[in-house]
């Protein structure tokens, strides 16, 4: 799967890869040296799970902007990547149309959620 996402990107005159980890706690510190301008998230990561790894980045980095890249469709899941403090959230089913366009509005400062999540976003109850 990675190697595909690298190949999209690579493809790409106006984007390139900056680093790949293979864990959480690799993305962190990935993150901290390169500080990417976008970041894909994979939720199922070995040692540290990309919830955790995002809450973590979001620490030391309030701005960084995070994609999840995941093939969980379960709702937990999703709300606790939206309460990590993602921006995009993209089923790996969805990359091959929605990956490039993800990235793109999320490097602009806008979220990305595609409707199929976001109608399930809709459901969840508010905090008050």
């Amino acid at each position: 799967m990675r190697e595909g996402m690298r190949a999209m990107i690579a493809n790409q005159p106006d984007m390139t890869v900056a680093a790949e980890a293979v864990n959480g706690q690799q993305a962190i510190e990935l993150y901290r040296q390169q500080q990417p301008d976008v970041t894909l998230m994979d939720l199922s990561l070995p040692i540290l799970s990309g919830v955790e790894a995002t809450r973590k980045i979001r620490v030391d980095f309030p701005l960084a902007r995070i994609i999840v890249v995941t093939t969980f469709e379960d709702d937990a899941l999703l709300f606790s990547a939206i309460d990590a403090g993602v921006e995009g959230y993209l089923l790996k089913d969805m990359l091959r149309k929605e990956l490039l366009p993800a990235i793109r509005a999320v490097h602009g400062g806008q979220r990305y959620i595609p409707a199929v999540i976001a109608a399930r976003l809709s459901t969840r109850p508010f905090k008050l």
